[in-house]
């Protein structure tokens, strides 16, 4: 089963602009890096052209295997992006996403769910 991961982020931090950028271009080598291993299935980075821009940003998708995603967020390297990311960047935040298969699943199971509780 894939999954994927939603990492987004806010501004950059004031002072730390430099560093902030920097690390963008370190985490965009590494998960290209890690999708060319095959750990990922794909991976998009995004930054937006509307927003509250002091709250979002932008935000990389990445979708791969359940169980090399979980190994993937355990890796010293990614660990330590995501801790530069929260000094370096303002709102930063990690979400597991369904994807693919699992919407249908995860759609039908909340039904299910919701029709038993008499909700439907």
């Amino acid at each position: 089963m894939e999954i994927g991961l939603f990492i987004r982020y806010g501004k950059l931090v004031p002072g730390r602009e430099r560093q902030a950028m920097e690390l963008f271009g370190e985490a965009r080598t590494y998960f290209e890096r890690k999708r060319k291993e095959g750990v990922l299935t794909s991976f998009e980075p995004f930054l937006y052209m509307t927003s509250d821009k002091e709250y979002e940003t932008g935000f990389f998708v990445l979708k791969g295997p359940a169980p090399e995603i979980f190994k993937l967020m355990e890796e010293k390297e990614y660990l330590f992006l995501t801790e530069k990311a929260m000094v370096l960047v303002e709102h930063f935040q990690v979400d597991l996403l369904t994807v693919g298969e699992a919407i249908t699943e995860q759609l039908e199971r909340a039904g299910k769910v919701h029709a038993e509780l008499g909700f439907i």
